[in-house]
């Protein structure tokens, strides 16, 4: 893809963008409030916790970048077939800077990874639509947020973290990027019970990764933190993101 070109077509309703932002804004709070994400935020996960982190959603991405693949020729869900936003190969790279070129051998899947793979994979081969809300879910905060999680990152590790996962140089203006991808989600013809369908799935894709982060959490001893701390960090985070 050319930077700064967006070869989606608009579509003339905004009802499954709207839809899924609205149904899913609560377990998608949940989901950025859990105790691993928010001692990222707080920039105190050890580096090996981060490394595991971006590990076990390495094999989350293959399996949604596999699914974009076989679903290119899908007439409805082909065109997120976007191999700009691929990260495998990223997530790789910072991976083997980060742990060594042999890092498959000390990070390997889990049971909750696991799970979250083989749930794209499913939705792909049962519902290609579903596959839209893992695809919106895993790609368009980051593109959004790159700034900010890299400088996090680079505050928390050091100027030399590899960030390769948080960045998206092809994509010259991500705001202008994420309104042609909702054009996108909105072009797609869906039956209301599709899109609740849609919806459902974006809810489930949450929660999935809420248990890959609650995973994370019991398998790196990660606690609580107050809910007045949560939030007043929430809100700070916010503010930088603009």
């Amino acid at each position: 893809m050319a930077s700064g070109n967006h070869p989606f077509a608009t579509g003339p309703r905004e009802a499954l963008n709207a839809a899924l932002m609205q149904g899913t804004a609560e377990i998608h709070r949940a989901a950025e409030r859990r105790p691993f994400m928010v001692a990222q935020f707080k920039g105190e996960l050890p580096k090996e916790a981060y490394a595991a982190y971006i590990g076990r959603l390495f094999y989350v991405y293959v399996a949604l970048e596999e699914a974009a693949e076989r679903l290119s020729g899908d007439e409805r869900v082909g065109a997120f077939h976007m191999p700009t936003l691929f990260r495998a190969e990223k997530l790789d790279k910072d991976l083997a800077a980060l742990v060594g070129p042999d890092w498959r051998s000390t990070i390997s899947t889990t049971p909750a990874a696991r799970a979250y793979a083989d749930r794209i994979r499913e939705v792909a081969r049962e519902f290609p639509p579903g596959y839209i809300a893992h695809h919106w879910l895993r790609y368009m905060g980051y593109v959004l947020g790159q700034n900010l999680i890299r400088d996090l990152l680079r505050k928390t590790y050091g100027e030399d973290v590899p960030v390769e996962f948080y960045s998206y140089p092809e994509i010259a203006e991500p705001k202008e990027f994420l309104r042609s991808y909702h054009g996108a989600m909105n072009g797609v013809e869906l039956s209301e019970e599709e899109v609740a369908r849609v919806v459902e799935e974006g809810s489930r894709a949450f929660q999935l990764q809420i248990d890959l982060t609650d995973e994370l959490a019991r398998d790196f001893g990660v606690g609580d933190v107050s809910a007045e701390e949560t939030e007043k960090l929430m809100d700070e985070l916010n503010a930088k993101h603009g």
